[in-house]
């Protein structure tokens, strides 16, 4: 996988073939997310409304014009359980093939706010409080650097472009994590710092359009970001 970019931008796509979408889906609410705690690496499973949210989520990506050849979707996740599980889950209802591991797209170390809950950290008494609301996890001892997770995602988006071009796919479908999702955003744009933030919920799903230009780098667009599941499908 080539890494020497340091940007996901038109000429990173220009040996694409054929047009090809890339959709990223942050995982259904798990048993972490509903008890409000910092995961980060450690491994919680979906709840009964964050697999809902994963079945919707399906029939949606269903009725998409990219996905009506399901032989021509690549679906990929996270190794961790919570984003596993909504993969399948979208597999399942979609028609999709099961979906293939991808150590990369895991969430980031939290370090030591790994397993602590917000309500007990969103404090100005909490020396650390003002910090990460300044620099967000730059700012937490052990969390995982900026620069690793730069490069992390240029990686990722490598895996992702090739798997498209050696499959001839139409789509491309990545299941990761609310924190590393916002890598994958930014590094589209060069950004090296946490801010600015996005918002990214249970589900939340971005579309990236790439269509080829012959002899000159693709052209590349962020079609939605955070798109909210449809109440009823």
């Amino acid at each position: 996988m080539n890494t020497t970019t340091e940007r996901v931008d038109g000429a990173f796509f220009q040996e694409l073939k054929l047009p090809v979408e890339f959709v990223f889906i942050r995982h259904g609410e798990s048993e972490g997310n509903a008890s409000g705690v910092f995961q980060g690496l450690l491994d919680f499973p979906l709840t009964d409304r964050g697999r809902e949210q994963a079945r919707l989520r399906g029939q949606q990506l269903r009725s998409l014009p990219f996905c009506s050849r399901s032989e021509l979707v690549g679906l990929y996740t996270s190794p961790m359980g919570r984003a596993r599980e909504t993969a399948e889950l979208i597999a399942e209802t979609a028609g999709f093939a099961r979906p293939l591991v991808v150590p990369a797209l895991t969430e980031l170390d939290t370090g030591v706010w790994t397993g602590k809950a917000w309500a007990d950290v969103r404090s100005e008494a909490n020396e650390l409080w003002p910090r990460f609301r300044a620099k967000s996890w730059a700012a937490i001892p052990q969390a995982e650097s900026e620069e690793a997770l730069y490069q992390r995602a240029l990686l990722s988006w490598s895996f992702l472009r090739d798997q498209a071009i050696e499959h001839r796919l139409h789509g491309v479908i990545a299941v990761s994590h609310a924190g590393f999702l916002q890598w994958l955003f930014r590094v589209t744009m060069g950004c090296k710092s946490w801010f600015p933030l996005i918002p990214v919920q249970n589900c939340g799903m971005f579309r990236f359009k790439v269509e080829p230009i012959a002899n000159h780098p693709a052209y590349i667009a962020w079609d939605t970001i955070n798109e909210p599941l449809p109440p009823s499908l």
